[in-house]
């Protein structure tokens, strides 16, 4: 029996005893007069006048107590400035409607709980190994000792460019599946493809494979029990990440996770910016949905894997370690988790979240950009990065390397596309080019540095997926992979329209206005 449990068996108990006498209360004060119908006993009235009067005398102390307090949250919750400065400034202009708003959209009162459980590990010694001695690597050296991440040499990349290819692929993938698929995205939905998914993996679990799924709470919301149900009736594991109540009031709720990972049988993996539903096969409201997906043959799969356990067991409460060996032992072919025969693509897996002490990914990215000599190519959904990162594309682009930034014209969040517009003004004035996606829409997740890295996966350019959400990036050190996300870079800029200084000062008053506005928002982006 949970504390829970117990804490609800005693509030009804209490409530069961205490019933008589709140019977007996309502019916001394509350009075029924024939024709005039219910009334408060006088006796009743003098007691709330009191208390009114009571509130009334010490409001002063009241609102400078709550003022106390929920600074004190604020301050523990350890965010960045900016978004201090909001919140502190909703509270103070808004009293009561500031808490409320806080309540809703802002972090919860188990952000300090969470930030404990989440705690980053103590930083080891490293020992850098392959790092120390290519100079290529030197970025490898920072995300190692940002997140441990360890260079994974052997292994084959697809990139698959839409969610036809990622979803043809994928389903072949598990039906293939020999002995577990573990399965995590931060969107699943009970629609075609979800159900497409869902049939494969049940199939799977009949057949004996193990399968588990991992979902976000909040970014699934809509899935429905029925879903759930059926997948659990068959035999499959599933979990929900950090559930929370009314997650459809409070969808910017923090520590939400990102990832989109699937690996199976330890050797094929996948992740990108695709989630699982109708609209990435373009058949949602935005129309044609462009994003990025790899699978991954070879030692990548491994580090995704652990990844995904080490948010399973957050949920399940397994040992990690325990899973891993338990696999291991029922793989089918050993010889099949050997890669030496595969190409050498050099990758790190990245993870970023709450638990990581230095933001990882978005330190990756900084040194990206802070190391081109030739050119850095960016597509992301949403460019609302905060400081550090513009900061570090201008000084790039001043700096006369060829700096491009890809977004798309369509918006699937009011505020976020607003507030990506707002920053696109200071970018072209220090000569970064940015350009607009017109063929729908575009949630590709992908930098290019010079001509031998690139990184693709599920992180953002905003400050929530760089500094709070729980994300996973690939950096690749392979100039052919680079080269062949550049050509797709450019066949994107096809259907794109680069913005021209001179015509974007001349935009609409309303525009500019909606423009300062999601600015101001973007801290809680």
């Amino acid at each position: 029996m949970t504390l829970r449990t117990v804490c609800i068996i005693a509030v009804v108990a209490f409530i069961a005893g205490y019933s008589p006498t709140i019977y007996n209360y309502v019916t001394e004060n509350i009075v029924y007069t024939l024709g005039e119908g219910l009334s408060l006993h006088p006796r009743l009235l003098n007691a709330v006048s009191s208390f009114l009067a009571l509130i009334h005398k010490y409001a002063w102390h009241i609102v400078a107590v709550y003022a106390l307090i929920i600074a004190f949250v604020i301050f523990m919750e350890n965010q960045n400035p900016d978004r201090t400065i909001l919140w502190l400034i909703t509270l103070v202009l808004l009293p009561g409607v500031g808490l409320i708003i806080y309540m809703i959209i802002g972090p919860d009162f188990h952000h300090l709980k969470d930030r404990k459980r989440f705690k980053p590990p103590k930083v080891q010694n490293l020992v850098h190994g392959d790092y120390s001695q290519d100079k290529r690597y030197l970025l490898g050296r920072l995300l190692h000792a940002c997140s441990g991440a360890e260079l994974m040499m052997h292994n084959k990349v697809e990139i698959l460019i839409d969610g036809d290819e990622k979803f043809s692929a994928l389903k072949q993938d598990l039906k293939q599946a020999k002995c577990y698929i573990h399965m995590q995205y931060f969107i699943l939905k009970d629609d075609e493809i979800g159900t497409e998914i869902a049939d494969l993996l049940v199939d799977a679990s009949h057949r004996g494979v193990k399968v588990r799924v991992l979902y976000d709470a909040v970014g699934s919301w809509k899935l429905g029990r029925k879903y759930i149900k059926r997948l659990t009736d068959a035999g499959v594991m599933c979990r929900s990440f950090m559930p929370m109540a009314f997650p459809r009031l409070r969808r910017k709720m923090n520590f939400r996770n990102h990832r989109k990972i699937v690996v199976i049988d330890d050797k094929i993996s996948y992740t990108g910016g695709l989630n699982v539903g109708d609209e990435y096969l373009g058949k949602g409201p935005l129309g044609n949905w462009r994003d990025t997906h790899v699978r991954i043959f070879g030692e990548a799969s491994g580090a995704l894997h652990k990844i995904f356990l080490q948010d399973w067991c957050i949920r399940s409460g397994e040992d990690p370690a325990f899973i891993s060996e338990e696999l291991a032992s029922q793989l089918f072919d050993a010889e099949d988790l050997s890669f030496p025969h595969l190409p050498v693509v050099p990758i790190q897996v990245v993870p970023s979240g709450i638990d990581s002490t230095w933001h990882s990914i978005q330190q990756g990215f900084l040194s990206m950009i802070a190391r081109a000599k030739n050119r850095v190519w960016i597509t992301t959904p949403y460019l609302v990065p905060g400081s550090p990162i513009m900061n570090a594309l201008a000084n790039t682009a001043l700096s006369g390397v060829d700096v491009r930034v890809l977004i798309p014209a369509a918006k699937d969040h009011f505020l976020v596309h607003w507030a990506s517009r707002g920053n696109v003004e200071p970018l072209i004035r220090a000569g970064v080019r940015v350009y607009f996606y017109e063929k729908g829409f575009i949630h590709s997740k992908t930098v290019l540095s010079d001509e031998d890295i690139c990184s693709v996966g599920t992180c953002n350019f905003d400050v929530r997926s760089l500094e709070i959400n729980f994300e996973n990036q690939l950096f690749i050190y392979d100039k052919n992979l680079n080269h062949a996300f550049a050509e797709q870079f450019l066949k994107d800029l096809d259907d794109a329209s680069e913005v021209i200084l001179s015509e974007w000062e001349n935009r609409p008053l309303w525009q500019k206005i909606l423009e300062s506005f999601g600015r101001l928002y973007s801290a809680q982006i």
